[in-house]
């Protein structure tokens, strides 16, 4: 099956060539990134001149080089804040920098424990503060169970101070927006 119209005949989509507008340099964009490929020498005939179509007054309308659209922006007011979803996230964020809080924290213990430094630490400090007949016992003071209980207590009060305290927060802007006018937000659609 030929593929090649000729002036005149209609295409598949049932258009003729001779109705299509000139094409401009501007009309089709080169592929990014690809070198330009020459295209083959090959002596072709000459084609006979043919008349060119008059030009159509919806084509002089269009301008000649595309034009870019300039980003809108617009500007908004926050204006009340629920306080219900601010502690939801507040909360979600506290769970995670508690947990943060406790992984830090048993990482760091297991590695001062692996260096020796707490050891060397507790011989020091029953040097200085214990006496003959008493010791202290930094080691069961600092052993990895009441460390970390007492981090899971830490991240818990964390949790639940940062919740009451965002919603808390969130109740106040409500209120003082009327004064203040809210916080200014630009969103645009530039990338």
């Amino acid at each position: 099956m030929s593929s090649t119209v000729t002036p005149g005949q209609p295409t598949p989509i049932g258009r003729s060539l001779g109705d299509a507008a000139p094409v401009r340099p501007t009309d089709a964009t080169p592929p990014q990134g690809m070198p330009p490929v020459a295209a083959p020498a090959v002596a072709a005939p000459a084609p006979a001149p043919t008349p060119a179509p008059a030009p159509s007054p919806v084509a002089d309308l269009e301008p000649e080089t595309p034009r870019r659209r300039a980003p809108r922006r617009a500007r908004l007011y926050i204006y009340r804040v629920d306080a219900w979803s601010v502690m939801k996230v507040a909360f979600m964020l506290a769970v995670a920098l508690g947990i943060v809080i406790v992984c830090a924290v048993g990482a760091l213990w297991w590695l001062l424990d692996y260096s020796g430094v707490i050891a060397t630490l507790a011989r020091n400090v029953d040097e200085v503060i214990g006496s003959g007949t008493t010791t202290f016992d930094l080691e069961a003071v600092l052993a990895f169970d009441r460390v970390m209980g007492i981090t899971v207590v830490v991240a818990a009060l964390e949790v639940a101070l940062v919740s009451i305290l965002a919603g808390l927060f969130a109740v106040l802007y409500n209120l003082t927006v009327g004064i203040t006018g809210g916080v200014e937000a630009t969103f645009t659609d530039a990338v």
